[in-house]
């Protein structure tokens, strides 16, 4: 009788899946709510971890390379390269941001720089370098330069 129920035990617990299994059904679940975690970290549009980010889509890329089929494990690698990809985006747009107003204020201060120059020479028959009024001069062209370029930007929705 003893046999009988060790035998039936065997059986019953032979037919169960491999015990690796369950850990990669548990792994993966581990992993889905980390990237869920991801998700709506990006979607509140906080910073996160990039390495950790990489970290995750290394789990996942070992796990189908691992040759284990679980199920919707294409679907969380479709969903970590499309966060992936909003991330890159975001950082593209900020770069330009960034690149947009550089270029502005550049834009906005070489003229400025020439006009520096220019009266800056040490020549007497420089135009109004001489002229008691010179001084007011080189700055109501630099005001006007700035206020017109500023305006400019303005009007195009540049700043």
């Amino acid at each position: 009788m003893e046999e009988i129920i060790k035998k039936e035990l065997w059986d019953h617990y032979s037919e169960l899946p491999n015990p690796s299994w369950y850990e990669y059904k548990e792994n993966m679940k581990n992993l889905e709510q980390q990237l869920k975690q991801f998700e709506e970290d990006i979607f509140a549009g906080k910073d996160i971890d990039m390495t950790e980010f990489y970290l995750l889509k290394k789990s996942l890329l070992d796990i189908t390379l691992s040759g284990h089929v679980v199920e919707n494990h294409s679907d969380l690698l479709t969903v970590h390269e499309m966060l992936e990809n909003m991330l890159d985006r975001r950082h593209n747009e900020l770069m330009n941001k960034r690149l947009n107003l550089l270029t502005i204020w550049s834009t906005i201060f070489l003229p400025l720089s020439f006009y520096t120059g220019l009266w800056g020479m040490n020549f007497d028959d420089v135009p109004l370098i001489t002229d008691d009024n010179g001084f007011w001069v080189f700055m109501a062209l630099t005001i006007i330069t700035i206020g017109g370029m500023w305006w400019y930007f303005k009007k195009n929705k540049w700043i």
